[in-house]
């Protein structure tokens, strides 16, 4: 025992005894344990949010940025943001011949800043903590939830907090929107089936309210 700190020593290995490498092992293991299935803590968690925010609202600033730069791209009116009428353009076709609006481009360039810049930001503080764009079936509140790659009613929110490396142990869940019609901007949470997605991924844990995160923030369902 360190007679300043409290703090109790590992002998050194020439003194170590069978009894005390036992303990030791035990200890570690027992350690090993809590850290794998750890949550994050309140203050961690508030981080985390606030780094998840700040990558939100900087990927909507810097695509509307480049979008207008680069080729293909053009110009907004207001040279910061897309109008209603700019957001239903379409500015490209998938192979099928379908439009692709100016909505819906910024809506997957954004999210490709966004998440690259959340695994930046989060991999070594937080690394084994989150998840993107993971595919769940089940819910928390009856037999559990567990990870899948069928498509039909599955659920595949944006981020997801879990316990230390255990994607089924969700803590919490967020979703990204990039909302372009005005409207859409003012009151996200009520932009076409936005409700209703959030109220699915709330099936995935019932220790966090569900939470949208757009450039003007974080809002989580059922709290106004």
């Amino acid at each position: 025992m360190n007679a300043s700190t409290g703090e109790l020593l590992a002998p050194s290995a020439t003194r170590l005894g069978p009894v005390t490498e036992k303990v030791v092992r035990t200890v570690e293991a027992v350690k090993g344990l809590h850290t794998l299935e750890r949550a994050l803590t309140g203050a961690e968690l508030d981080r985390l949010e606030g780094i998840v925010k700040e990558c939100v609202a900087q990927a909507h600033a810097d695509v509307n940025e480049t979008y207008q730069q680069q080729n293909g791209g053009f110009k907004f009116k207001n040279g910061k943001f897309p109008n209603d009428a700019e957001c239903d353009r379409a500015v490209r076709f998938t192979e099928r011949g379908r439009p692709i609006t100016l909505s819906q481009e910024l809506g997957i360039l954004k999210h490709r800043a966004a998440f690259a810049c959340v695994k930046d930001h989060l991999s070594t503080e937080f690394g084994d903590n989150f998840s993107i764009e993971t595919r769940y079936k089940g819910n928390a509140d009856t037999s559990g939830v567990v990870l899948t790659s069928d498509g039909p009613e599955s659920l595949v929110p944006d981020l997801v907090v879990h316990a230390t490396r255990n994607a089924t142990d969700v803590q919490c869940v967020y979703e990204f929107k990039f909302p372009c019609y005005e409207k859409h901007r003012l009151d996200p949470l009520n932009a076409p089936r936005v409700r209703e997605q959030l109220a699915g991924y709330q099936k995935l844990s019932n220790r966090c309210p569900v939470a949208l995160v757009t450039p003007g923030g974080l809002k989580q369902l059922g709290i106004d």
